[in-house]
């Protein structure tokens, strides 16, 4: 195996209320140690005094399109420099990012569009027609700032490049209590939410990562994840920030391209989600590289064991969200209970509480819920929906939705969403979504979609479906028609037809029964 360095257990980052906003620690590291490298690509590297100077010309640029502090602007790009850059400019200018996924379209668009109220969206430029698809559904879009190339569209375009050269300007003051981002995750039933991401939050993401994974200045993190997702921005990116550790943004996962992506990065440090661990612990070879040390949620403890022995690092599982931090993290050193989340950190409280809302005996399942010890270090609500705020956050607890328990030792285990929501891939898809899209298919009389479990994929999406008396028809046909629609990673992979299926005296279907039955010989499977 490859030998690793020893590294200080207690890294250098500030506790400090005014270093919690990501100016001021762009601004701190430039100022330490401006010629370090901190943010690379395959196409190059930049300083740290390069992305400071980077973030204030981005930052002015973007208010010079009139937009003001507390705007929103949407971003739907891919991993590189440029979605980074976009991000930083937006948070030193006083702007909430609006991160969204590429392959988004359609109605789900619309909504994170125009409930977010974004009037500038900057976009790749191959992303133009999910735009022109919807345009005469988003009159408040006015300008679309467009990065790699050019294309015919009816908005206002600019130049990702003029834009970033812009003057540096007169730039606002930042607090940790400023919103940073509104990201938007999906429940299991009506349109998704807007999570309010302050400052404080995002520097919360980055220490966590910092102090548990002991991530010093000489470290390189490896950022694979998609950047719209708070697991990269905040636990991959931040990380860096806080500990003014290199970053190295990949283009995204490809499995035969990976450990060499890795060794050619000199990585040390991997954020996952367990699909990752399971394609790479699949394929030969890579037992030589530099990570030492990775972080995600639980695998299956006879993955998480093989992966550490095989490839000679360290992995540390933690429970988290995107409204609630990741408030349970493994350890690096001393005991571990494998196959859990790990121990609550000093910075939160934890609680499984029954549907009384007071809490359960040891050992018992209930509600995870989650409250901060300090201000602004999570989610500060969901934007313009009170009633969900409310909901979620009754009796000063953020109710997860999640269940779980703790064991003796003080371990969180999670046991599995209370909503009805399937998890693919780190992507929530709202069973209700998939069930609407499936059932406009006029052969349809009644649909049911719920999460197969996955060691790949965390789930996979299946639908089992019952047609009209008369009509036919087949499983590829009503893929084709949801994928009209939906992104990739909401399509159903297997596919059931039924003459009836299972009902509740009250005529809700009984999930809870197709889920055992499971994948079956009846089942379509897209992969055959």
């Amino acid at each position: 195996m490859a030998e690793r360095a020893r590294r200080d257990p207690a890294p250098r980052v500030s506790a400090e209320p005014a270093l919690r906003a990501l100016p001021a620690l762009l601004a701190r590291n430039a100022d330490e140690d401006g010629s370090r490298p901190f943010l690379s690509d395959v196409r190059g590297s930049r300083t740290r005094a390069e992305v400071w100077e980077q973030a204030r010309r981005t930052a002015s640029g973007f208010l010079g399109l009139g937009l003001v502090p507390g705007d929103r602007v949407a971003v739907m790009l891919d991993n590189a420099l440029e979605f980074v850059g976009t991000w930083f400019g937006l948070a030193t200018a006083g702007l909430v990012q609006v991160p969204l996924n590429p392959a988004v379209r359609g109605e789900r668009l619309v909504h994170a569009l125009t409930h977010s109220g974004a009037t500038v969206l900057v976009a790749e430029a191959r992303c133009l027609a999910q735009f022109e698809e919807i345009a005469a559904q988003l009159p408040a879009l006015r300008t679309i700032v467009l990065v790699g190339g050019r294309g015919d569209t009816s908005f206002e375009t600019v130049p990702y490049e003029r834009l970033a050269a812009a003057e540096v300007g007169t730039l606002p003051a930042i607090t940790r209590a400023d919103t940073t981002a509104i990201m938007y995750t999906s429940g299991s039933t009506g349109p998704a939410k807007g999570v309010l991401v302050p400052h404080g939050q995002h520097y919360t993401n980055g220490w966590q990562a910092v102090r548990q994974a002991e991530i010093t200045a000489d470290d390189r993190i490896f950022v694979t994840l998609p950047l719209h997702h708070n697991m990269a921005q905040g636990y991959g990116v931040m990380a860096g920030v806080v500990s003014g550790a290199e970053v190295y943004v990949s283009a995204g996962f490809r499995r035969a391209a990976f450990w060499d992506e890795v060794r050619a990065a000199r990585a040390t440090v991997l954020p996952f989600v367990g699909s990752i661990l399971a394609l790479l612990i699949a394929q030969e070879g890579a037992e030589e590289n530099p990570l030492r040390v990775a972080y995600g949620v639980p695998v299956p403890p006879s993955l998480h064991e093989a992966f550490e022995k095989r490839f000679g690092l360290r992995l540390i599982d933690g429970y988290g969200s995107t409204e609630g931090t990741i408030p349970a993290w493994g350890s690096l050193r001393g005991d571990r209970a494998i196959g859990s989340s790990g121990r609550i950190v000093p910075e939160f409280e934890v609680a499984i509480l029954g549907a009384d809302d007071l809490p359960v005996p040891e050992g018992a399942t209930g509600e995870i819920c989650i409250r901060a010890r300090e201000p602004f270090s999570m989610f500060q609500g969901y934007f313009r929906d009170a009633e969900r705020t409310v909901r979620a956050l009754r009796n000063f607890w953020f109710h997860s939705g999640d269940r779980g328990r703790f064991d003796a030792g003080g371990n969180l285990w999670f046991e599995g969403r209370i909503d009805d929501v399937v998890r693919r891939f780190g992507e929530f898809v709202p069973a209700k979504e998939v069930e609407e899209a499936v059932s406009r298919h006029d052969a349809v009389e009644l649909v049911a979609a719920y999460g197969i479990a996955s060691d790949v994929a965390g789930q996979e999406v299946m639908v089992a479906v019952v047609v009209k008396e008369g009509r036919t028809v087949s499983a590829e046909e009503l893929r084709a028609r949801v994928a009209e629609e939906l992104p990739p990673f909401a399509v159903p992979r297997f596919v059931e037809f039924f003459g009836e299926l299972p009902m509740t005296p009250t005529g809700k279907v009984e999930k809870h029964k197709l889920r055992a039955r499971g994948v079956t010989d009846a089942t379509f499977d897209a992969r055959g």
